[in-house]
């Protein structure tokens, strides 16, 4: 079972592999890509060549923003969760609400607050207070964190996320850093299903 410090660096990856990408993105990518292959201990990244930046960005554009005859996997989770799959529907609220009780704010205007991204970053906060509350002994704290993560996930990212990695490796065309992104992050989503039913066992 994952420690809570390599869960907090791989949320910290996969927010960034599934943010639009840029410069940095390219640069890191091959470190990053380590980094959770052995952290999951599941596949490396085997690129023949290593994509350009405009590449990247349009391969992510025709995934997760236009593309024609539809998005193949929308990033966000109300479009799997709400019945009529309504952006920034009840889910997109329930996301918002829980950054908000956290006293985060949410810059408008950007991505609804169920992005894939943000939702990921948003476990990476918890985690990180989690593991800070820890070291200063305040275990209550670190308790109550450890629930909002669970109950996070739970409600909000798990009953989506497969479906989201599914239509991303359904797609024939889909690009190497794409598909390998997708199956990692189906890895760790089996991960921290057994990390966070085992730890609602131990409470």
């Amino acid at each position: 079972m994952l420690e809570n410090h390599h869960r907090l660096e791989l949320y910290r990856i996969f927010a960034r592999l599934f943010t639009y990408p840029d410069h940095s993105l390219l640069e890191d990518l091959p470190n990053e890509a380590t980094a959770v292959a052995k952290l999951l201990g599941s596949e490396h990244l085997h690129l023949a060549q290593a994509p350009s930046l405009h590449e990247l960005q349009t391969a992510y554009t025709r995934l997760f923003i236009s593309h024609l005859g539809g998005v193949p996997a929308p990033p966000y989770g109300s479009i799997y969760l709400e019945d009529n799959q309504q952006l920034m529907g009840q889910t997109s609220l329930c996301a918002l609400r829980a950054y908000e009780d956290e006293g985060l704010s949410y810059e408008q205007g950007t991505e609804p607050p169920d992005f894939i991204a943000t939702e990921l970053e948003f476990l990476y906060y918890l985690t990180r207070e989690e593991i800070a509350a820890l070291k200063r002994q305040e275990l209550e704290l670190a308790h109550s964190l450890r629930q909002k993560q669970g109950d996070f996930c739970h409600i909000l990212l798990q009953p989506w996320i497969k479906i989201f990695c599914r239509r991303i490796l359904e797609v024939e065309d889909c690009h190497p850093v794409y598909r390998w992104s997708a199956n990692a992050l189906l890895d760790f989503c089996g991960e921290e299903e057994t990390f966070q039913g085992v730890s609602a066992q131990g409470d």
